[in-house]
């Protein structure tokens, strides 16, 4: 489902015109927005000014669902930064799709993928969880990237140790991003950017070939001139920095901690020395890490902070929350006493957010000279289909212009259909004209009305309840560890 052909329809509204006139400088722009209108007018915004664009939530939750209808309402151009997976100070292995969706965001805000401002600038979505995260230096994270293309004079041991410095981990089967391995006179690379690995083949120290290939079954799929490679990691600085550089920051004090955590410790510093990534890696990240999302932000992006309050509130009980479990940690001998905080305070965050041109959307303000866009709620209608199909047909008379978004779009077509109202299922391919009733098979979370001219209703309005269809993430799994050899003795 996609609706971006409905955007050119706020610009009916004059204050729209007014607030997209030209993008916000070095301030705030204050919007009282309804808050489900809020995915349509960004993604107006972002259509109209195509500037790079961070948007942040509140509750991760939050940042999730306006990232889905984002999705809708920009053709998929909207991506997630998500927050890590383990709490501060805990000492678990993160998830692999996590991992990989944050270097995805960063490799893309860093340059690694090509020429992608030109075509569409970025669009983030984070929650206030994950702009607090620390994460590895812009700087540092872009000198990773490289593009390999045929013809380029390039020994192949060099570009293993490239590879390593950039965190992919050494494999003899490549089926997962992040890997890399090399059969003779071929490296297979599997960069995190890429929907498929890339086959590369030398002959002598020149790339003869590159290719990309079917993971799951190695089969070689299409040939292409260059493959771009990004970091695989955000922890990059183990693999960068010298040993003694490693040593000095490694050796803390754990005269606290228990015998259990000071073992733990020496395992994974022997890891970490030997260039390698212990399954927990991500918890040394604060030793090493002093930069965050709005680093790589370039500097004429706009920031959009949906409810500013509601974000530093958020900031406020998270920063509350993680002092509790560091206390906790340090009462129970499970982290040194004086370990680097991983994420960053309020201050320090508004301290850069301040600098930076951007909106703050509200539901309500008291300041004369926010933008005031006229949205409001669509009426709902609890199930009560007589009564919706009879509104309907009024407001058709009336001149009105009607999209309906539903999981039951077909029932609701026949239902239509009964009462002489032509609404067939289809695809928006043109911005409707008023009069029409358009019907689209898919989901959104609510609806709203828009200068009393436009309605827009989902299953929310008609039948008083959305079935949620969230996508499930596939996880990278390779498929080589799924067997076992078994053989006599």
């Amino acid at each position: 489902m996609e609706l971006s052909k409905l955007l050119p329809l706020i610009e009916a509204m004059p204050a729209y015109r007014r607030l997209a006139a030209k993008p916000p400088g070095d301030g705030e722009v204050g919007v009282v927005v309804l808050e489900a209108a809020r995915p349509y007018l960004i993604a107006a915004l972002y259509r109209r000014w195509r500037l790079p664009m961070l948007v942040v939530a509140a509750q991760p939750e939050q940042g999730r669902k306006l990232q889905e209808q984002l999705i809708i309402w920009t053709n998929a151009q909207a991506r997630l930064f998500p927050e890590p997976d383990a709490l501060p100070y805990e000492h678990i292995a993160s998830d692999d799709t996590t991992e990989l969706e944050r270097v995805q965001v960063l490799s893309l805000l860093a340059g690694c993928e090509e020429e992608i401002d030109l075509v569409a600038p970025p669009l983030i979505v984070a929650s206030a969880a994950a702009l607090m995260s620390k994460t590895a230096p812009c700087r540092e994270f872009a000198a990773r990237c490289d593009v390999l293309r045929v013809g380029t004079d390039v020994e192949p041991l060099y570009l293993l140790g490239r590879l390593e410095a950039a965190g992919y981990r050494m494999e003899a089967t490549v089926e997962v991003p992040g890997t890399a391995g090399r059969r003779g006179g071929i490296i297979d690379i599997y960069p995190p950017t890429s929907e498929l690995p890339a086959r590369v083949e030398f002959f002598g120290n020149t790339v003869d070939s590159i290719r990309l290939f079917d993971p799951e079954s190695q089969r070689s799929l299409q040939a292409i001139q260059s493959v771009r490679i990004s970091p695989a990691t955000e922890l990059l600085a183990p693999f960068l920095k010298s040993s003694e550089e490693l040593e000095r920051v490694l050796d803390v004090d754990l005269s606290g901690c228990t015998a259990e955590v000071k073992e733990r410790w020496q395992q994974d510093k022997a890891m970490l020395l030997e260039r390698q990534r212990p399954p927990a890696g991500q918890f040394y990240a604060p030793l090493f890490e002093q930069s965050g999302l709005l680093d790589y932000l370039p500097p004429r992006a706009v920031l959009v902070l949906d409810e500013p309050r509601a974000i530093e509130q958020a900031v406020a009980s998270w920063r509350e929350e993680a002092e509790q479990l560091r206390q906790e940690k340090l009462e129970d001998g499970e982290l040194p006493p004086h370990f680097p905080r991983p994420y960053f305070d309020w201050d320090e965050l508004e301290a850069d957010i301040a600098g930076r041109a951007r909106l703050a959307l509200n539901a309500w303000s008291d300041d004369e000279a926010s933008a005031r866009l006229d949205f409001a709620p669509a009426p709902g209608y609890a199930g009560q289909l007589d009564r919706f199909i009879k509104r309907s047909k009024w407001l058709l008379e009336q001149g009105r212009r009607l999209v309906v978004v539903s999981h039951q779009a077909s029932r609701l077509s026949e239902l239509l259909g009964e009462e002489n109202i032509m609404a067939p299922q289809s695809e928006i391919r043109e911005t409707p004209l008023p009069r029409s009733l358009t019907l689209v098979q898919g989901s959104l979370a609510e609806g709203w009305t828009m200068g009393g001219e436009t309605y827009l209703f989902t299953d929310a309005e008609i039948f008083g309840f959305v079935k949620q269809r969230r996508q499930v993430k596939k996880r990278p799994v390779p498929r080589q560890r799924l067997y076992v050899d078994i053989h006599p003795g």
